[in-house]
Formats: structure tokens, sequence, C-alpha cells
């Protein structure tokens, strides 16, 4: 592991011409390593710089100048041929990565996955943020920074901190959704949405991470009695969770839009909004990203460690004493989630709606 303390003004090492950034998946993820983008490019402003990602998360990722090609990791391909044919699709993948001649590789996934690909890029020097897992640390050394306990953006900067400095100020690299954000406008103004709006994304993969869909229910109906226009969003995994919601407010005029958008709909649908209000979820980080108010719930996980992170976002973390527990399943009836409380939420939302 490579331990330093940075100087704030002068760099510690010397600047490579071709980098690859590995970072696959997930949403939340790869949202929270767009900073380290942003920041290596700021350093780096001549150099190359690609990015190797699964092929769901592809549209979230920025184009030149920011990035100069993104590969698509061909996970689908291995999960599902044999293994001859899985040798191949990994022979034909190591030549794309090799042709890019990378003299720095920085794997801020630090998993066996993305360490197989750091390993079949060839690059010269290869580093990860600190907390190397699955046997990474064969592969790339873990770069511990003046962040190594903190926010895990921060330690991702870390890892392009150890380069020179890097600004205070966060930038998301994000691609161009304005395409999709003029069609989902005047697809809200037909469905009769209007400015103030709150969109709400209730779902999450942990089923500990859940508020109450009676939660939602209950703010929405105060928000809209309040006149703010609400819109529910999400993964089309989420469309059962929030017909729950609707079933729970039938006089209300709310609009559904769960499963109906893609990535660049997703920051299409947030950048429309007047303040997001969601789980510990992918869409709630990409809101942040967008430079939404949002407020996120926190029940099993750490807020201070994987929260929404930025000058707009507001984490409200369960007052529960079993929280966080770091647990995909509670014992406890999801009692950490429960106590927070509709008012609790809703204080914020105004506070965001001015």
């Amino acid at each position: 592991m490579i331990v330093f303390q940075k100087s704030p003004t002068t760099p510690v090492q010397p600047w490579p011409r071709r980098i690859l950034i590995v970072k696959m998946s997930s949403l939340g993820d790869l949202v929270h390593s767009l900073p380290s983008l942003g920041s290596l490019r700021a350093l780096f402003p001549e150099a190359k710089i690609d990015w190797v990602v699964e092929k769901p998360f592809a549209d979230l990722l920025p184009g030149p100048p920011m990035l100069d090609n993104i590969i698509i990791f061909p996970k689908l391909e291995i999960k599902t041929l044999n293994f001859l044919k899985i040798g191949r699709i990994l022979w034909a993948f190591r030549r794309q990565l090799k042709a890019g001649d990378y003299d720095l590789c920085l794997d801020l996934q630090a998993l066996a996955k993305s360490s197989l690909v750091v390993l079949l890029s060839g690059a010269k020097k290869r580093l990860a943020y600190w907390e190397t897992r699955e046997g990474s640390f064969f592969v790339s050394k873990g770069v511990k920074g003046p962040w190594a306990n903190d926010h895990v953006i921060e330690r991702y900067r870390d890892v392009i901190r150890y380069f020179g400095p890097v600004a205070e100020e966060l930038v998301y690299p994000l691609p161009d959704y304005s395409a999709q954000r003029a069609e989902l406008a005047r697809k809200l103004a037909l469905l009769g949405s209007s400015e103030p709006r709150a969109v709400f994304f209730p779902g999450t993969r942990w089923v500990t991470k859940l508020w109450p869909w009676e939660y939602f229910a209950a703010l929405g109906r105060e928000l809209a009695g309040r006149g703010v226009s609400v819109v529910l969003g999400g993964e089309p995994g989420d469309q059962e969770l929030t017909q729950k919601i609707l079933a729970l407010a039938p006089e209300a005029h709310w609009v559904d839009l769960a499963g109906q958008t893609d990535l660049r709909g997703l920051m299409a649908l947030t950048s429309l909004a007047n303040v997001v209000v969601g789980s510990d979820s992918g869409p709630s980080h990409l809101a942040t990203a967008v430079g939404v108010p949002t407020i996120s719930l926190f029940g099993p996980n750490l807020p201070s460690r994987t929260g929404v992170y930025g000058p707009l976002a507001r984490n409200l973390a369960s007052p529960a004493p079993c929280s966080p527990c770091f647990k995909r399943i509670c014992p406890r009836d999801f009692v950490c989630m429960s106590q927070i409380t509709v008012e609790m939420v809703l204080r914020e939302c105004l506070l965001a709606l001015g």
C-alpha cells in the first residue's frame, strides 16, 4: 500500500500520458467515481483518458473532452458462454486494452473482476484506492491518502491526489442529456405536472434500505396539498412499489414514470425537479450529480461514507440505535427506516423548495 500526505501545491508523481480508469458498476458507485474523472482531467488536460465500464452503465459516462474512449467490459458474453469462448473473448478484450498502451491504470472498483481488467491492460503503473478487496491488492497498489476514512468520493479522489493538487470544488462530469430533458419536459407538461416539482425514487436493491411506501404516499399528499407536483421514478423493478404508493393516494394526480426512463432519462428527470427524495440508491446519487437538492434516507448504511455528496445534498439518517448495521436482511422488522418520519422528510423538502 502507498501511504502519502499530499503537498497543497506540488505534484508528487510524474504525469502519465495514457490513462485507463476501471470502474464497471453499479450506478451509485459510478456516480461516486465521476468527481475523480473531473479531478484527473483538470490535473492532466493533455492526457488520453479511457474508461472500462459494463454496458448498462455506459451512457452515464461523458465523451470528449473528459473521456477519449469508453470501453465495454464483455460481462454478458462471459457469463453466458463456454470456457473456450470465454477465453477467446478475454483474449480479444486483452488485445483491445493493450492497444491503448496505457502507462497508468486506476482501479476504482478494487474487486476481483476489476483487477482482472487491470491485469489484462498491461499498464505499467496500477493503482487503486486503499480498500482493495477480493485479491485485487495482488494486481494494484492501494493508495491511502488524507481522506482515507472519509466519504468514498474523497477516498477515490485520494488516488488522484497522489499525483498532485486537486480542487476542493466537486465536478461531476456528465454526458449531454438535453434531448431527453426536452422530451421529458414536454411529456410532464402533457401529463399535468408543473413546477414546483418533487421527484421520488422509492426503490433500492437492499430491502433494508426501503423507506415504507406508506410514508412516501403520506409525504406526497403533504406536498401536493402545498401545490407541489409529485413524480415517481425508478427502474422497471420499482413499478410494483410505485403502484402501491399510488394506491394509497388514489385522489392524488401524480405522475408515475418508474421504468420509463433510461440512464440519461433519469438525469433529465432529476434536472426537472425542484427537490428529489429517495432511498439510498443510484438515482439519488445521480440527482446530486445533476445539481438538484436531494434528500436521501439512510438506515443500514452510513451516510458519512456513502451518502449523497455535494452542496445541495442532505442525508437523513435513522435515529434508531441499531443504525447503521450494514445488513441486507433486517432482524428487527425494518425498525431503522420506519423511524425516519414523514415530518422529518417534509421539513427538509420545504427547506429545499424555499
